[in-house]
Formats: C-alpha cells, structure tokens, sequence
C-alpha cells in the first residue's frame, strides 16, 4: 500500500515540520509514504469561494480515479486508534493499493473535494491548523500501523 498526504500549503513551522518528518519515517518501515502540496491562495486577494475554487482545482489536478481519497473534514467520521488501524486492514484486504489523505487549508475544502472522498474523516470535534492537523494524522497513522504489527507504540 502506498499512502500520500496532500496539503494545501506547505509545513512553514519548523517544529510541527521536524514532528511530521519523524513520523514519516517511522511510517515509511510499514508503507511506501509520500507528501505533496498545492499551492495555498492568500486570504486576503480574493473571495472565500474564488479561494477554495482555485485550491480544489489544484488537489482534483492531483489525484487519480484509482486513488482512495479520505479527506480530513470537521463533518466526517471519528474513529478510535484501533477502529482507524482496522480501517487500513480492511482497505488492504480490499486490494486497495493507493491512499491519498487531503488536508485543505484554512478555509478547509471545496464540496467538489468532499464529494470525490471515499472517506471523510474527522480527527476531532475540534478545529485544529491545517499544519497541526497533518502532524496529529501522520501520528495516527504510525498508530494504526504499529496495532496492525502488534507493536508496543499503542500501548
């Protein structure tokens, strides 16, 4: 399996950056993990929706039909560790080869976005910074894995 996170905008802040490349890494022993970015609109040149217009373009630009896409959306499912970990079994079983995770930025993503979603996940009732949002994911999906392997992490 092989999963991508796709954000909208780049990790500026160093610390959350340094927590997201140790958790690629550490995922990268269970699957084949990649990040890619679109580029963030400045808030303040145009409308809320002209923003998530040219934002979703560009993600839509960036994934494949083939691609399973759970995007990260404050209306989506909650899960616990364990359910997630369950959840990346099931799609392996499946056959599914390629995840592509979308977290959107600021203002969150176009409805074109969601409806694409073969998942929308929810990592709380609470709305975190999309840079925050992608180091708690990535730590999560270390989590699921590590269940998965039976390792100690989890515990």
């Amino acid at each position: 399996m092989k999963l991508r996170i796709l954000t909208v905008g780049k990790l500026s802040n160093k610390q959350i950056r340094l927590i997201c490349e140790d958790y690629f890494h550490r995922i990268g022993r269970f699957v084949s993990i990649e990040a890619f970015h679109v580029k963030q609109e400045k808030i303040a040149s145009l409308s809320d929706g002209e923003i998530l217009d040219k934002e979703c373009d560009r993600i839509l630009d960036k994934i494949t039909a083939r691609d399973h896409v759970v995007v990260l959306d404050k209306s989506g499912r909650q899960m616990s560790s364990e359910i997630f970990s369950e959840y990346f079994n099931k799609l392996a079983i499946g056959g599914i080869k390629e995840v592509t995770f979308i977290i959107g930025g600021p203002l969150g993503v176009d409805e074109r976005v969601t409806s694409r979603a073969d998942l929308l996940l929810s990592l709380s009732n609470m709305t975190f910074q999309h840079e925050l949002a992608t180091a708690v994911l990535l730590e999560q999906i270390y989590r699921a894995f590590s269940i998965l392997r039976g390792e100690k992490y989890h515990k």
